[in-house]
């Protein structure tokens, strides 16, 4: 695919790739060592720490997801050595080749001017929340889709089918699925854009089709008989099946939330402001739901520049392909659909709506709409950046930590006490803290989520424990609200583990008990 506008000077592929250079350097000095207490981070460092140790995954431990990202993590680990540092760099590569991609993609779509607003715009409110910034393996399966489709233009450049490129592709549209499952529907969309386009320019499926079908299926083929091929090595291919079987059953129930929504709802956000400081929250809202919006938006604004005739002929199918996958990583924050799932997947609707916008506007629109949309990008930055100040420093097992100072002393006191290597049991959230102060879990759970976890996944725990019992227990309770805010499709659920808790709270005290 030609660039829309051409402009002189250094290439967008050297642009793109200083961008990635830089914002690794900066979010490794940045974010690389910053402690934030999320939920979903350690429930993937924890597992991938246990792989690189030499632990099988869905036999020796509970595996929530598919291995790709614990494949990923724990090479991270066997490469840097345990540490927080170490556990960032895959989310850290991940952010900052999206941010590369997404100027690369606008700047081939219309200018450098529209790509640069984009990334300012991308970048900023995907690192205005540092929970977000954290291991995920959605922020790997996102990322190898999205360079897989980026990858597209030049595969199909000119006509010819290029054998190394669609391979490459398909492997990394299959590493992508097998980071998140759902994201296979990205390798599927590009299937049926392949035959679609066939069909469109013969009426029949010709070489045109087969060929890169046959090149990226034997791609995608080569990373799944690879990952097949571990796991069965390991004697966790059958683990691993039954793990799959246990996610169909017990994920969607609970983890259902509509389109676009907030953790706590919009109305508890604005709850209690008015006037002006009502109107700036509502403003914050909007862009805080930029990845719900900006899909619809994207796909609006090309129609209009489709029936506009900003469109080349040669360029419409590539186009179509665009808007197809950005919607299929969109289907793929389904049944949690919540704003922070579909910000993994962001990028695509971000390039496409700021491309479009550039092809439609001119001169002076085009001026001040740029203007406006930087104006909350900057603010967003100024917020992390203040955020950042207010952090302190904390020894740990797994390195120098910076951490929010209202946590520091809290964390402080759990390291103080559970030294690396003692037993420890977190119950039922949190499982950054087995890695922070490196102890040793008992069970086979890192975590149990209500509403997920069987009675018989609780048996499994109680019985793990009272084998081996830890020696120290942190017990951080949920309440039915805090419940409820999380998990809102969960209003038939009980949200307490009541044997299990009832054994723990009969087992252990507080350790401000003189007694203990």
């Amino acid at each position: 695919m030609q660039p829309y506008s051409t402009s002189r000077g250094v290439s967008s592929h050297r642009i793109a790739l200083a961008i990635f250079a830089g914002m690794a350097v900066l979010l490794f000095l940045l974010h690389g060592n910053r402690m934030v207490f999320t939920n979903d981070e350690g429930i993937l460092l924890e597992p991938a720490q246990r792989i690189a140790q030499g632990a099988r995954p869905y036999v020796d431990f509970f595996g929530y997801m598919t291995p790709g990202s614990y494949w990923i993590q724990a090479l991270a680990f066997k490469l840097a050595g345990i540490s927080l540092i170490a556990g960032r760099i895959p989310v850290i590569l991940d952010l900052s080749l999206q941010c590369a991609l997404v100027f690369w993609l606008t700047a081939k779509l219309a200018s450098r001017s529209a790509a640069t607003i984009a990334l300012i715009a991308f970048t900023a409110f995907q690192i205005a929340d540092p929970t977000f910034l954290t291991a995920q393996h959605r922020w790997d399966s996102a990322t190898l889709a999205l360079l897989g489709v980026c990858l597209i233009p030049h595969a199909s450049s000119q006509g010819k089918a290029k054998p190394t490129l669609w391979l490459t592709i398909g492997a990394l549209l299959a590493a992508a699925a097998w980071c998140t499952p759902s994201v296979g529907i990205v390798l599927a969309t590009t299937v049926v854009w392949l035959a679609a386009r066939d069909l469109h320019a013969h009426r029949t499926l010709t070489r045109d089709f087969a060929k890169p079908f046959l090149y990226l299926t034997a791609g995608a083929a080569a990373i799944s008989i690879a990952a097949v091929c571990l796991l069965a090595a390991q004697g966790a291919f059958g683990a691993f099946l039954e793990q799959l079987a246990w996610l169909r059953r017990n994920y969607s129930g609970i983890n259902t939330m509509p389109y676009g929504s907030i953790i706590g709802g919009v109305d508890q956000a604005v709850k209690g402001s008015q006037g002006m400081e009502r109107g700036v929250l509502l403003a914050v809202l909007t862009c805080v739901e930029l990845p719900a919006i900006l899909p619809i938006t994207a796909i609006l604004l090309w129609a209009i520049a489709a029936w506009r005739g900003k469109l080349r002929t040669d360029e419409a199918s590539l186009i179509a392909l665009l808007l197809l996958s950005m919607t299929a990583l969109v289907l793929t924050a389904f049944p949690r659909a919540d704003v922070m799932h579909l910000a993994f997947v962001a990028a695509l609707p971000y390039a496409l709506t700021a491309a479009a916008l550039g092809r439609l506007l001119r001169g002076r629109t085009a001026a001040w709409v740029s203007m406006a949309a930087l104006v909350f990008p900057i603010l967003f930055t100024i917020n992390y950046w203040n955020t950042w100040r207010t952090l302190e420093t904390v020894a740990s097992p797994v390195g120098t930590l910076r951490v929010q100072k209202d946590q520091a002393a809290a964390l402080r006191q759990v390291l103080t006490q559970v030294k690396p290597g003692q037993s420890l049991y977190v119950h039922p959230y949190m499982p950054i803290l087995y890695f922070a102060a490196q102890a040793q879990d008992p069970s086979r759970f890192s975590y149990l989520a209500a509403g997920m976890m069987t009675q018989q996944d609780e048996q499994q725990v109680l019985s793990d424990l009272e084998k081996r019992p830890p020696q120290w227990l942190m017990y951080l309770e949920l309440t039915r609200k805090e419940f409820l805010r999380v998990f809102p499709s969960g209003t038939n659920v009980d949200h307490r583990f009541r044997t299990l808790e009832g054994w723990l709270e009969t087992n252990y005290r507080p350790v401000s008990d003189p007694a203990v």
